[in-house]
């Protein structure tokens, strides 16, 4: 899948008046050091911020930075966010990283052997290549890549393979650092996976598909590049105590960002206020995936995989607004296909244009 054809240096941006207040807010207010999920947050953002090319201040992160061995060393098995977070801080300027002990303790120990997932697999051999400890697997590249082009199975919604088929693409791409040969399968599947995230309103997902299709050099509709870039304007930060719940929206927020440096923009356009921890954006009123899904269902036998002789039978149960989703991607070239596979009526998925 990786089919390596160049490697393409990112010219590092200048400082952004944002970055500081990020850096802070994830290092020191949303989560206690301790919790896992500090982990996870900051890995993802420092993983946005160097594929970005951006430069940020990282001394609140530099004592955490020290005792990333001894963590690791108890907690093994988050062994992936440590690595991350160390490469990331590195080149981000954080030269005290402990980037080659990680490294060393995670081959040395075989951490990469508990992992059940494929997905989770090509993100350890791309953290130790990074790392300077190249341990190619091409049974797993060929797995990855027949995942990849089964375009017919991301005809449906399934959340855990849409987020694999676009992370299987960032670490092909390790973030923008290389080139990857293009693939009409690959392509296809992220179209599917693009159109079940716009029907559903899921703007997290279609930053991801948009990113992906950048990434793999791919074209990028306007419809949802322009969706993204809009979304990530839309942001509240929100003061809270301790003890208020952080199940929010700060994933979407550093996708869309991520998306809307890629496509051109800058990205993290907003100032964080001092006392904010918890990050909203709006969410979708309706869902057409949802709407569409119920009039199939109730449908039964009755239902065919040919839109053109569909739509006028399913036009009149659905609301406004899921008629208005539907008819800004239906004259796509891939919706066809699509919607033979959504509908359960014959084959699953449409051939490649």
């Amino acid at each position: 899948m990786t089919n390596i054809v160049s490697l393409r240096r990112q010219g590092a941006a200048s400082c952004d008046p944002a970055i500081p207040g990020l850096i802070d807010l994830f290092a020191t207010r949303r989560r206690g050091q301790h919790d896992a999920f500090w982990l996870k947050e900051n890995a993802e953002l420092l993983q946005i911020l160097a594929a970005l090319g951006l430069e940020a201040d990282l001394e609140p992160l530099r004592h955490r930075a020290k005792g990333l061995m001894q963590e690791v060393r108890f907690f093994p098995q988050y062994y992936r966010m440590y690595l991350s977070l160390a490469l990331d801080l590195r080149d981000l300027g954080l030269t005290e990283a402990p980037v080659a002990e990680l490294a060393d303790f995670v081959v040395t120990q075989d951490l990469p052997s508990i992992e059940l997932s494929d997905t989770h697999r090509g993100e350890a051999e791309l953290l130790l290549r990074r790392a300077g400890l190249d341990r190619h697997d091409a049974g797993l590249e060929a797995r990855l890549a027949r995942f990849g082009a089964n375009a017919a199975a991301f005809c449906l919604p399934n959340r855990r393979a849409a987020y694999d088929l676009t992370h299987i693409v960032f670490h092909a791409a390790d973030y923008g650092r290389r080139t990857i040969a293009r693939d009409p399968a690959r392509r296809l599947s992220l179209m599917h996976v693009g159109l079940v995230a716009w029907l559903e309103g899921n703007l997290d997902l279609l930053a991801e598909v948009a990113l992906a299709l950048h990434l793999s050099g791919e074209e990028v509709p306007a419809l949802w590049s322009q969706a993204v870039v809009r979304a990530a304007d839309q942001v509240d930060f929100v003061a809270g105590a301790r003890g208020i719940s952080l199940d929010d929206d700060y994933h979407q927020y550093l996708v869309l960002n991520w998306a809307r440096g890629v496509l051109g923009q800058s990205a993290f356009p907003h100032s964080v206020p001092a006392q904010a921890r918890v990050i909203r954006q709006p969410r979708a009123a309706v869902s057409a995936l949802h709407e569409l899904s119920l009039v199939l269902l109730d449908m039964g036998e009755a239902r065919h995989p040919d839109w053109s002789r569909m739509r006028w039978r399913i036009w009149a149960k659905l609301s406004e607004p899921a008629r208005q989703c539907l008819e800004q991607v239906e004259g796509m070239a891939e919706f066809e296909g699509f919607f033979a596979g959504f509908s359960r009526a014959g084959r699953i998925g449409g051939a490649l244009k």
